[in-house]
């Protein structure tokens, strides 16, 4: 035998022996995956790495189980790895687009569901997470679009039931979310999401009671004790009707203001626009002046007008209240709002709102305030917001207040959600000016809320805060060392 023959051999006789242990631990490895126990998959993946670090199934399987392990990032390069080594593998396709919805990047996974289906028209998980990726894109009216043409394809298949029923529910129709939910259960009778679905559809179309007791002051004397309370219900075809009331007396100055009415919301246009309309009155008694029952109203209409983007309009017609002393001077407001939320990724949001009101004593008021937030962290939010508020006085006698008054800060928002528990703390430090001849000064606050859920959407919340945000009670320099504070519990249960 030559030399050159016998190292051949050689080669050859060491090639089976490492590849019989290399061919058991990947075995072993995918029944560990099979039977879902992760930790003894993972071992045994990454040992059939070690020993052949281009192993496709191995890196495919370790990309899978970080995914599950909600190591997003990880599991993206190990998807890159995989896809150099086998570039049309639509399995792997499929997986690697699940996970691009799963950390925001939309786009990129619908472009490569789009990719499969160009080879596979008719691969069910690739057309359900099609249609999946674009609901999560906010696209909600092509998201049904897409539900429906697949269920054409495979009307049995309770994902795409599922799917569609979801796509309905966000769209503001439980009343048609309910239905094909239902077959969604009766065909994947034990499917947790589908079992969490059908609770919030029925949830949307039950009698739900709200009430909530507040309490506020601040360093002025001016507290309050407010109650309020809500009843709502379905009305049929995808609209609601509630009843409220509410109640409100100044610890100091004997004022109360109370009253009641009656709304509806319905979904116009397949769900992207929603109206809402409602009347009511309130009673207003002080202590100079005899009681008022003035008549209360609101008209409003929220639209989906772009794929990342919702706009608002409103108007309200209302008691002013705030202070004792308003509650005394039966004073109304007239207000008209717009608003507008922007969403381009699943970590940045611009939320707009401006308007103007006007007074029963002649008064008019102009707001406005925009706040832009981005995450940095997985629950916590940064990023820069302004608020204002202007009056134009008739110089008569009546509702004082600054000709102006501003506020620019940096402001957070940080939301942590422990299964039923939940922690939110909102506040902000900048600047504040309460008239335009008046000093800067600094402006804080800070808003904590500690809430508690069960079944579909009840919830039981408590929620303090306290402010510095300055007043000008007299002439225009305001109060030195300002403080407001606020606590809440409020209550939600379905019947």
């Amino acid at each position: 035998m030559t030399p050159a023959r016998a190292r051949c051999g050689a080669l050859v006789l060491v090639a089976l022996v490492v590849n019989r242990p290399l061919g058991a631990q990947l075995s072993q490895a995918e029944d560990a995956f099979k039977r879902g126990d992760r930790p003894a998959a993972r071992l045994a993946y990454e040992r059939v790495l070690a020993s052949d670090s281009l192993n496709v199934t191995a890196l495919y399987r370790v990309a899978i189980l970080d995914s599950w392990d909600r190591r997003l990032s990880r599991s993206l390069d190990g998807f890159a790895r995989v896809r150099r080594l086998v570039p049309h593998d639509e399995d792997i396709m499929v997986s690697q687009a699940a996970v691009l919805a799963w950390a925001g990047k939309t786009r990129a996974a619908e472009s490569l569901y789009d990719s499969v289906l160009a080879r596979s028209p008719k691969r069910a998980d690739a057309l359900a997470g099609q249609a999946q990726v674009v609901a999560w894109g906010h696209d909600l009216r092509r998201a049904e679009r897409l539900w429906r043409a697949a269920l054409d394809i495979y009307p049995d298949d309770p994902q795409l039931l599922l799917g569609l029923a979801q796509t309905l529910y966000w769209r503001g129709r439980p009343s048609l979310a309910a239905v094909f939910a239902a077959r969604a259960r009766t065909l994947a009778p034990r499917d947790p999401t589908t079992l969490d679905l059908e609770r919030s559809v029925r949830a949307a179309l039950r009698p739900e009671i709200q009430t909530s007791l507040d309490g506020s002051g601040d360093n002025e004397g001016n507290d309050f004790v407010t109650q309020d309370a809500a009843y709502s219900t379905a009305l049929g075809g995808d609209r609601r009707g509630t009843l409220h009331f509410g109640w409100r007396r100044a610890r100091t100055g004997a004022a109360t203001s109370y009253g009641g009415g009656g709304a509806f919301a319905a979904a116009l246009g397949g769900g992207d626009v929603v109206m809402h309309a409602g009347v009511g009155v309130r009673r207003l008694e002080g202590l100079t002046r005899p009681g008022t029952l003035p008549l209360t109203a609101e008209l409003g209409l929220e639209a989906r007008v772009a794929r990342y983007a919702a706009a608002s309009i409103g108007y309200e017609r209302s008691a002013f209240d705030e202070t004792a002393a308003l509650i005394d001077s039966g004073f109304v407001i007239n207000a008209l709002d717009v608003g507008v939320d922007v969403s381009p990724s699943a970590d940045l949001s611009i939320t707009g709102v401006g308007g103007s009101a006007w007074l029963s004593d002649g008064n008019r008021r102009y707001t406005g305030a925009v706040t832009v937030l981005a995450r940095v962290l997985p629950a916590l939010q940064l990023g820069p917001a302004a608020r204002i508020l202007a009056y134009q006085p008739n110089h008569a006698p009546g509702y004082f207040a600054p000709d102006r008054f501003s506020v620019i800060e940096a402001a957070l928002a940080y939301a942590l959600q422990r299964e039923r528990w939940g922690v939110r703390i909102d506040g902000g430090i900048g600047s504040q000016q309460v008239a335009v001849s008046a000093p800067h000064q600094t402006e804080w606050h800070l808003r904590l809320t500690l809430s508690r859920g069960w079944g579909a959407d009840n919830e039981l919340a408590l929620a303090g805060s306290i402010s510095n945000s300055a007043t000008a009670p007299t002439g225009v320099a305001p109060i030195a060392g300002y403080r407001s504070r606020t606590l809440s519990l409020r209550f939600r249960q379905g019947l």
